[in-house]
């Protein structure tokens, strides 16, 4: 019988090189990828999916940054290709509250990106609700990190 101080458990040992943490940010990256089917929300790139942990031109990317308190939930991600996501991150780019794509600064788009981003444009959602992103989180996105003020 173990006794309630026993500090071995059961005897179960931890599995070597398993870190659930890890595990579960992969996956939650993972299952991000296949709610948005590949595509970029704002540019709607869309690309197949790749067999490693990471994709080398998908990012998911937090809306509310997890710095100023936003949570890990579908509900604050977008992914975003790789070079939007940089300038949603700063700011460049937001998402006004009907939805569609604004540009803070069009100055400060690069030049291979400029046909791609349609300010005004839908972003490209999950069909289901549920996995699309909250309200509250676009609007901190508009007003904390976001450049472009209406």
């Amino acid at each position: 019988m173990i006794e309630e101080d026993d500090q071995r458990g059961f005897g179960e040992q931890p599995m070597a090189r398993f870190d659930a943490a890890v595990d579960m940010a992969v996956a939650f990256y993972r299952f991000a990828l296949q709610c948005y089917q590949y595509r970029c929300a704002i540019s709607g790139l869309s690309v197949a999916p790749q067999d490693e942990n990471l994709h080398e031109k998908l990012e998911v990317v937090l809306i509310h940054p997890r710095e100023f308190g936003g949570e890990l939930e579908i509900g604050n991600v977008l992914v975003l290709d790789s070079r939007v996501a940089q300038l949603f991150s700063t700011g460049v780019l937001s998402v006004a509250e009907d939805g569609t794509v604004l540009v803070a600064r069009p100055k400060e788009i690069p030049a291979e990106l400029e046909g791609a981003l349609r300010p005004g444009a839908a972003l490209f959602l999950p069909q289901d609700q549920l996995l699309r992103p909250s309200d509250k989180n676009m609007q901190f996105h508009r007003l904390t990190i976001a450049r472009y003020k209406p």
